[in-house]
């Protein structure tokens, strides 16, 4: 299994929007980022709302939202663990990978480490002797809200090396 890949899933306002699996150890996600294609990372591109989405959303804020995300979070697969790099206008929060309170992503700084590689294998080791909590194999990303419970866009990034592994030590 590649050490390097993203298994992206997306929803608006809890309906999936996208699901989408990216070899390679750089990723961005954003809003039409057309004029940002020239940086050679490959991305995947938000989708417009659906009109499934319940009226009961205000479709309006999940669009002015859309429009904040142009720069989007690019994602980068290194040797220690899998860092971000936040680049919209929009409210980016993360959870998982390397603990369970959420954070809010920094515009414009150094990449934060999402997922500690080392901590991961400990954690699966300490599982595999019955020893510990099953260890996450990915991490989540809110947009919009600096809350899990009021976020109109989800993001769910699970590594599929990593669920290998669990899967390994789990049989």
């Amino acid at each position: 299994q590649a050490q390097h890949s993203f298994l992206v899933s997306v929803e608006y306002c809890e309906e999936e929007v996208l699901s989408h699996e990216v070899m390679g150890s750089d990723v961005r996600i954003a809003y039409k980022p057309f004029s940002l294609m020239m940086d050679g990372i490959p991305f995947i591109s938000l989708p417009k709302p659906p009109d499934t989405i319940p009226i009961s959303f205000d479709r309006s804020i999940l669009s002015n939202l859309l429009s904040l995300m142009e720069g989007g979070v690019v994602l980068s697969s290194r040797e220690q663990g899998i860092y971000a790099e936040r680049h919209s206008q929009a409210i980016v929060s993360w959870m998982g990978g390397t603990g369970d309170e959420m954070h809010v992503m920094e515009r414009d700084v150094d990449p934060v480490m999402l997922f500690n590689r080392e901590t991961f294998r400990q954690e699966l080791d300490r599982f595999g002797r019955a020893d510990g909590f099953q260890p996450q194999c990915g991490f989540s990303l809110w947009f919009g809200q600096d809350s899990s419970l009021s976020a109109p866009i989800f993001i769910s990034i699970k590594l599929p090396w990593a669920q290998q592994l669990f899967k390994q030590a789990h049989d």
